[in-house]
């Protein structure tokens, strides 16, 4: 009897661990247009995109206890717990996403016409020469101050890059932007519920992505800009480098303003502390701000 259970169980622990694979597509719910680099993530391991076309494939193997977790930026996201798949070696999934229908104000809603006749520019403008790289999967986020405390709206997002020497690869930007959710002290509800896709190139310099046809919010509390490094070039070596790297700079902070998000799995602290406070990466916005009454 004993040799028959530890027999049985050799059995399942061997069909447990088998190779298994989660292919599968993801699409828009009411467009049925297919979802590019939606994000794929296994809630305790890692994550991978979906490609230009929404498709994906990802081995699960001794992950049949975990949770597959697709989303996508102004979607809502969708869970499949792998035990529901056991059985099965490989598992073809056909993903639909519904809109996430949040209240985002844009700073055309009004009554009254605003006529903006001043530029600024916030942000992490001090010069620095560190540079750290993300990884792919990674959202950095940092928290922009308002000292005007009047709200306005964003024209243009900058980001200082410094050149990755040994990159295998360059990586693909999409650009976020939050609300500062100063209670807990984490970017908050989102301001724009679409992606927005950049190409950057491997050399020391200042990325400007316009996006004031977007009708982004500029708060009185300030803004979090976040940048997630997508791959588009499909498989790569396991340790394959992309660039190019974010250019940081030491600031005097009494508390961190930088987190990083994996695949949409939460946020974190990313912020590095140094001898003169926390180093934080060279992110801004420019922003145009109403005329004084």
């Amino acid at each position: 009897m004993k040799k028959f259970l530890l027999y049985y169980f050799f059995l399942l622990t061997l069909s447990l661990s088998n190779a298994q694979i989660i292919k599968g597509s993801i699409t828009d719910s009411l467009t049925k247009s297919p979802l590019p680099y939606a994000n794929i993530v296994l809630m305790n391991g890692r994550g991978i995109y979906s490609d230009e076309k929404g498709q994906f494939e990802l081995d699960v193997k001794n992950n049949i206890y975990d949770t597959l977790k697709i989303s996508s930026v102004g979607y809502k996201a969708k869970f499949f717990p792998l035990t529901t798949y056991k059985n099965q070696n490989i598992v073809n999934l056909k993903v639909s996403l519904d809109t996430n229908v949040v209240n985002i104000e844009e700073v055309t809603i009004s009554q009254k016409k605003i006529n903006y006749t001043q530029k600024k520019i916030f942000g992490e403008s001090k010069e620095g020469n560190i540079g750290m790289t993300s990884l792919i999967g990674y959202e950095t986020c940092l928290y922009i101050e308002n000292p005007t405390q009047t709200a306005g709206k964003v024209k243009r997002t900058y980001i200082d890059l410094k050149r990755r020497d040994n990159a295998d690869y360059i990586a693909m930007f999409n650009i976020k932007f939050y609300e500062y959710d100063e209670k807990n002290n984490v970017p908050g509800k989102e301001l724009y519920s679409k992606n927005i896709y950049v190409n950057p190139k491997n050399h020391k310099y200042r990325l400007w992505i316009d996006v004031e046809e977007y009708n982004i919010k500029f708060p009185k509390n300030g803004i979090c800009v976040g940048v997630e490094l997508i791959n588009t070039v499909g498989r790569v070596e396991k340790y394959a480098k992309f660039g190019p790297m974010f250019r940081y700079t030491s600031s005097i902070k009494n508390k961190s303003i930088t987190w990083s998000n994996y695949h949409d799995t939460g946020w974190r602290n990313g912020s590095t502390g140094g001898k003169t406070g926390y180093v934080n990466p060279m992110i801004g916005v420019e922003v145009l701000l109403p005329s004084k009454e």
